[in-house]
């Protein structure tokens, strides 16, 4: 959510001036990252005598607050604070220093706090119940057990920590019975505790295997020892899936999105991806909105990823995994409302690529507010050069494609590989080959570039560098069918089809010589 504005804009620039001599206080650094509320509420965090006793800081805070409202008119400078604090006293620097530091460590604890306010509802009952089981308050732990259990096991929607917070109920329970010497009655909750604990384990196993695969395939992020990956090899969890079902295990459906999901994203292939679809949709209503969004983001990669192995219908998956996350109003729910830029290139693509011209104009006109500031110019621009070169308005493409920032590789891979489309299209062989060489370079130069990124790009600007010198050799069909042939054996290259159709015309057009 976006954070509001401070209580005076002044306030936020104050510690920006260069002629204020405490701008570079760590404390003054917290204090002006909060809004208006936080402000307020950190006025009376540190008022509290609870908190704190030391009168000074008080006073040090109600000056930082109020005596700048206009950084223009005033500095703020430690020996005037100094003055203020204390009137006639010589300056002293290691005062100031106890003063600024004690200020930054309540502000810091005033962050820890406030986020602890703001937490997991569940958290905070949790906590309460085990210091009431400590304080062997055990009428007020018994009703509030009732409430809390009642209000995990009636929960209608899946949230990701509900296991968690289940096995830490469940943890709770054996320890008030284990102290209070009922120790037979303990033997269901400590196997529940286990039951529980288990759950968690294999969601979040497959959420974080998820996340290494990803950073390993698009990042080229290798791992020496990869603990995660030996735990999974040696895990068997299409068997423990098999047991939960065959014993009416509760959760055992969202258990098994969860196997769905890790399945298909370390093997992708149709069936697995149509598993993983299928156990989403028989059970979205169980889910929170937050792990739906969760699910049908990792959906989206893995059909992503069958488009990238060159699967018929991949294509036709991935848009179909973009409606329904329109339809269940996830599309930017994960980015804190933002759409990210992979996320909307990708929708572009897809789009695309299935001749929904219409549908993808509208899609970037009613969505680009949504993507980050920073980079919305030159993702618009991305997305109407892709939609102008389909058209073959090559001169506006080539105007919105130059604009684009190219530190994000698929970017980079986009704007060149169509530049040197267009220019190959329109006879320019000469800038072709400048795009193709500034291309190469790009690829070799940057260490954090896949291999596979590396492969599929290094393919595409051989074959097209191929075919421009081809123009010219003597023995022009030879080369052409070398290229060709090349080409159909390689699994992965970038714009492969178009490649190929440019190769069988050149060779129709050297057969008509």
């Amino acid at each position: 959510m976006k954070r509001i504005c401070c209580f005076n804009v002044n306030f936020k620039l104050f510690c920006q001036i260069k002629v204020i001599t405490m701008h570079t206080s760590k404390a003054i650094q917290v204090i002006s990252s909060l809004d208006q509320t936080e402000i307020r509420e950190l006025g009376d965090f540190i008022n509290s005598p609870y908190f704190n006793t030391n009168r000074n800081i008080v006073k040090l805070f109600g000056l930082i607050r109020k005596q700048y409202p206009d950084p223009e008119k005033e500095k703020i400078e430690k020996e005037v604070l100094f003055s203020k604090l204390f009137p006639g006293k010589p300056y002293n620097e290691q005062i100031m220093k106890n003063l600024s530091s004690q200020l930054l460590q309540l502000a810091l604890e005033f962050l820890g706090i406030n986020k602890y306010r703001n937490k997991n509802i569940n958290d905070k009952e949790l906590d309460i119940l085990s210091e009431l089981n400590t304080k062997r308050l055990d009428n007020i732990f018994g009703s509030k057990l009732k409430k809390i259990e009642k209000d995990l096991l009636d929960t209608t929607h899946m949230i990701h920590p509900l296991f968690f917070h289940l096995h830490k109920l469940e943890t709770i329970k054996t320890q008030f019975l284990l102290s209070r010497d009922r120790q037979k009655y303990a033997a269901d909750n400590v196997m529940k505790t286990g039951d529980y604990l288990i759950y968690y384990f294999i969601t979040e196993l497959t959420r974080i295997a998820i996340d290494l695969n990803a950073n390993m395939s698009s990042f080229n992020i290798k791992h020496e020892k990869d603990l995660v990956k030996e735990v999974l090899d040696k895990l068997d969890f299409r068997h423990i899936l098999k047991y939960l079902n065959d014993n009416n295990y509760q959760y055992s459906d969202m258990i098994g999105v969860y196997y769905y999901r890790l399945a298909a994203m370390l093997e992708s292939n149709t069936e697995n991806f149509n598993n993983f679809k299928n156990s989403i949709l028989e059970n979205a209503h169980k889910f929170s909105i937050y792990e739906l969004a969760s699910l049908l983001d990792s959906l989206h990669n893995i059909a992503i990823q069958l488009v990238n192995d060159g699967l018929e219908d991949g294509v036709w998956n991935e848009f179909e995994v973009v409606k329904l996350k329109i339809k269940y109003n996830t599309l930017a729910l994960r980015t804190g409302g933002t759409i990210s830029q992979l996320t909307f290139r990708n929708i572009v693509f897809t789009t695309v690529r299935l001749n929904q011209i219409s549908w993808s104009e509208k899609f970037i006109e009613n969505n680009i507010g949504l993507v980050n500031k920073d980079s919305r110019e030159s993702i618009y621009n991305h997305a109407r050069g892709i939609i102008a070169y389909v058209k073959k308005d090559y001169d506006s493409a080539l105007k919105f494609l130059s604009s684009v920032d190219l530190e994000n590789p698929f970017y980079a891979s986009d704007v060149k590989t169509h530049i040197a489309i267009i220019y190959f299209e329109q006879g320019h062989y000469e800038s072709c080959i400048n795009v193709l060489d500034s291309f190469r370079h790009i690829i070799t130069s940057r260490e954090d570039f896949s291999e596979i990124f590396k492969e599929v790009n290094l393919h595409f600007i051989n074959a097209l560098t191929g075919l421009i010198k081809a123009k010219s050799f003597p023995e022009k069909e030879g080369a052409l069918r070398k290229i060709k042939a090349k080409l159909e054996a390689q699994k992965m290259v970038n714009h492969k089809n178009w490649l190929l159709n440019k190769t069988a015309e050149m060779l129709a057009g050297s057969a008509d010589q």
